[in-house]
């Protein structure tokens, strides 16, 4: 098998992702250790295998494996890293550093797929920024958590 890639919109230097997916196997604190604090949740990434109830499959190539994980927590790859190299998918919460006109400011973001676009939603409501929006000689994107693992980094 070989990994599928469809075009995108110019981003950052991009010209096509990689079609990639990622799922929780185990939910953050659906175990605990010992002295009752929460164990941290199992990612996989691969390919997906939308299931029709809880449960889909993330199919990985090499090696050649499949791993059940909640449907609720398939993310999209969105073709795009942070600034630490790390994937950035759907439902990542991401700090917004900008430097501009000599002034340094961050904010922070949810990732969602709006209308067939990747788009950051900001937390006071409904309004977003697509991703070829942001002018990246003055915007680092950094991923600081997820809405699974950590909804409260989304203020």
């Amino acid at each position: 098998y070989k990994a599928v890639v469809f075009p995108v919109p110019k981003l950052a230097g991009l010209t096509e992702a990689e079609l990639l997916f990622r799922g929780q196997t185990r939910r953050k604190g659906e175990k605990v250790w010992m002295d009752g604090s929460p164990v941290d949740s199992n990612w996989v990434q691969g390919g997906v295998a939308l299931g029709k109830g809880d449960f889909s499959i993330i199919h990985t190539y090499d090696p050649v494996d499949k791993y059940p994980v909640y449907t609720d927590t398939v993310c999209q790859y969105t073709g795009m890293d942070d600034m630490k190299k790390r994937n950035i998918f759907t439902n990542d919460i991401l700090r917004v550093h900008v430097n501009a006109a000599g002034a340094e400011y961050s904010f922070t973001v949810l990732v969602k797929l709006v209308a067939g676009a990747f788009v950051c939603v900001l937390p006071e409501g409904e309004d977003y920024v697509l991703f070829q929006n942001w002018n990246y000689d003055h915007v680092q994107l950094e991923v600081i958590g997820n809405v699974f693992d950590d909804p409260e980094e989304y203020k």
